[in-house]
């Protein structure tokens, strides 16, 4: 044990930090700055996401979703691992980035070339059409910019040059939603779509290349030992984007092979719906990863502090939106998206639940990067795979059979919620359960009693749409408020404070 670890019989004490509140108010800080810069991008996305199913419907729709989620699953094999090496290095390294950058980039362009090769191979295999082979070549060159992307937008994250990048979002989902409404008015061939993608992500490219340069004076120039060198130091870090994503996109395309398109639609619609619960991860992980860092530096009990308190804080908000998606799960799929996605639904109902669990992995994850176990995270990520895989290939095959329509989307859901729920009980735990105290237990405990309570009215309540809703949110507010699971006033001190740091900075 190290000499900064609390001894095991602390474990589940309360142990208030000034310090871990200064960084939690840091923390609340950046999270509004980036939130707010990011809130005209999610606003877009969201709409063309949400229109674009109805207009399209179940079978056109999947055959996006499908090429997205295939070419996903294939160049994850891209990421090696920069984003993490990049926050540990470039935020105290800056001039490093042009050590390795040039080489990963090479590097990357040759791995696409022999990806584009071995996905052929296997959809001529699979007997798919000239047009969705074309498809996937689009989304293909798509996945490459948007790895790029991300890249170039972490080594600014980690120069702290945020600004530029957040407005450079913006311009890119417009000229993208842009595309996709031409698209749409012209009713032009799904290839289209896949052209607006492919048209923003490049132009991004160029830009945030251009602002990298400025902020950071990158040049290309390939360094082999560095690039060898980054590699070998991100390789943990790759493996496990390599494994979480793969099981993350898997279960689309297994479901593709065994029922086509439109079930596939229908859990793609159900998926668009259910991610409404994930428009906060950018900013957990460009807020949290540099926060839970400088906690790391200091001691394993500041950064255990830091993780319990973000992650009652992150669960205060995400269990009732996933409730609220999980009860009207019905109404919404018919309002966003028409009575032809009526059997998704039930996907809905699972995926609502599955993300309040990997919000949960998500914090644990962090916390694993922090204290250099990235080989457990590897180990746990394989084993999620593993579970995840086989899940798929029985579910979705009865699911079919015992649900019918929508019901391949059921089990790709309920294998996606056995996967959450195994990882995040291995990152749990592999911390020795550190990151849970008699306060947050208590307050997540509460949290799902709530829950319970309001699911029963709800089957209760003679009344029926967004009036019935409206009711279930306002006795889990009451609930929660009263059983003291949500603090309003700690909540709103803790952002007073927060903002006023901010302005205080300002002067």
């Amino acid at each position: 044990m190290r000499a900064t670890d609390s001894p095991p019989s602390t474990r589940w004490r309360d142990a208030p930090d000034h310090d871990a509140k200064s960084a939690i108010f840091l923390a609340i800080r950046n999270a509004f700055a980036l939130g707010g810069s990011l809130l005209g991008t999610w606003s877009i996305a969201l709409a063309i996401r949400l229109v674009l199913p109805r207009f399209l419907g179940p079978s056109l729709f999947g055959t996006l979703t499908f090429a997205d989620a295939f070419t996903a699953t294939f160049f994850v094999t891209l990421n090696l691992g920069l984003d993490y090496y990049i926050h540990k290095e470039v935020s105290v390294r800056p001039a490093h980035a042009s050590d390795f950058l040039g080489g990963a980039l090479v590097l990357r362009l040759v791995m696409t070339v022999g990806l584009f090769g071995l996905m052929t191979g296997v959809l001529r295999l699979a007997g798919r059409p000239a047009n969705v082979i074309a498809l996937v070549y689009l989304y293909g060159c798509f996945q490459f910019f948007v790895l790029a992307n991300g890249t170039l937008s972490s080594l600014l994250h980690a120069k702290g040059r945020v600004r530029g990048v957040s407005i450079l979002a913006v311009v890119s989902k417009v000229m993208w939603a842009a595309g996709v409404v031409a698209a749409m008015v012209l009713h032009a061939p799904l290839w289209a779509y896949g052209i607006a993608y492919v048209a923003s992500e490049g132009t991004e490219v160029v830009a945030l290349w251009w602002l990298a340069r400025k902020h950071l004076g990158v040049v290309f120039r390939i360094d082999v030992s560095a690039t060898r060198a980054m590699l070998l130091a991100s390789l943990p870090y790759y493996l496990n984007g390599l494994l979480s994503t793969a099981y993350g996109k898997l279960d689309i395309t297994i479901l593709d092979f065994y029922d086509g398109n439109e079930e596939v639609g229908l859990y793609g619609a159900a998926q668009a719906v259910a991610g409404l619960t994930l428009l906060a991860t950018p900013v957990m992980s460009w807020v949290l990863m540099p926060m839970f860092a400088r906690a790391a530096a200091r001691s394993h009990e500041e950064l255990y502090s830091q993780a319990r308190r973000s992650l009652e804080l992150i669960l205060s908000i995400v269990i009732p939106v996933s409730l609220i998606i999980n009860l009207g799960a019905d109404m919404w799929i018919r309002l966003i998206f028409g009575a032809a996605y009526a059997p998704a639904a039930s996907a809905l109902r699972v995926l609502a639940c599955m993300f309040v669990v990997m919000y949960v992995s998500m914090v644990f994850g962090m916390t694993q990067v922090m204290l250099e176990r990235a080989w457990a995270l590897v180990s746990i990520f394989l084993l999620g795979l593993i579970v995840n895989l086989v899940l798929n290939l029985v579910l979705i095959r009865f699911s079919l059979h015992w649900f019918g329509p929508g019901g391949g989307g059921t089990g790709c859901a309920l294998a996606t919620l056995a996967t959450e729920t195994t990882i995040a009980s291995c990152m749990a735990y592999v911390t020795r359960l550190r990151t849970f105290n008699r306060r947050n237990v208590s307050v997540i405990a509460r949290s799902v009693a709530a829950c319970a309570v309001v699911v029963v009215v709800h089957r209760l309540l003679p009344v029926a749409g967004v009036v019935r809703i409206a009711i279930d949110a306002s006795i889990y507010f009451i609930l929660v408020v009263v059983t003291g699971a949500l603090r309003p006033k700690e909540m709103l001190n803790v952002v007073r404070e927060a903002m006023s740091a901010r302005n205080a900075g300002r002067s």
